[in-house]
């Protein structure tokens, strides 16, 4: 027989793993819901709405939403940056990431992100987040995972 506390922490810990297993089915038929948005970010060490930086944490998270450096006051402006491949609401865009910007996708790791670029290269431009599923590597899960935080463009005009 187990005692009143050893009932209550079976308890808690099967509430526990309730939670987590209801977390999990949500993550992968609804990744949507729990995407970070622009002011989870702030909790993750981005800069705020201000343009003052809030300290990272120890890891490094997971979201795709690019952190910002605090601005150096020593060095000059730089004139000759590119455009990000981060859109307003933080999402990335496929025709104008890097591999680099890619691996930060959650299930993307440097070779899947050198098969998007080299894919973007072959066949030209993404007209859809759907047209990743092209790529080698890419299911519909995965698809469905990254969905939320990818977006595609309209070519800029110069």
């Amino acid at each position: 027989m187990l005692t009143p506390d050893e009932s209550r922490a079976l308890a808690v810990l099967a509430a526990l793993v309730a939670v987590g297993a209801g977390l999990t089915v949500l993550q992968v038929h609804r990744p949507d819901v729990l995407a970070l948005t622009l002011g989870d970010s702030l909790a993750l060490g981005f800069v705020s709405e201000a343009g003052d930086s809030v300290p990272a944490p120890a890891r490094a998270p997971t979201s795709p939403r690019r952190p910002v450096a605090a601005p150096d006051s020593t060095s000059a402006p730089d004139t000759t940056a590119t455009p990000s491949a981060y859109s307003a609401d933080g999402r990335l865009d496929l025709n104008r990431a890097t591999a680099e910007e890619l691996e930060g996708l959650p299930a993307i790791g440097p070779k899947t992100a050198e098969r998007i670029v080299a894919d973007r290269a072959k066949r030209g431009r993404f007209r859809t987040v759907k047209d990743l599923g092209r790529v080698k590597g890419i299911g519909p899960k995965t698809l469905a995972r990254l969905t939320p935080h990818l977006t595609v463009e309209k070519p800029r005009k110069p």
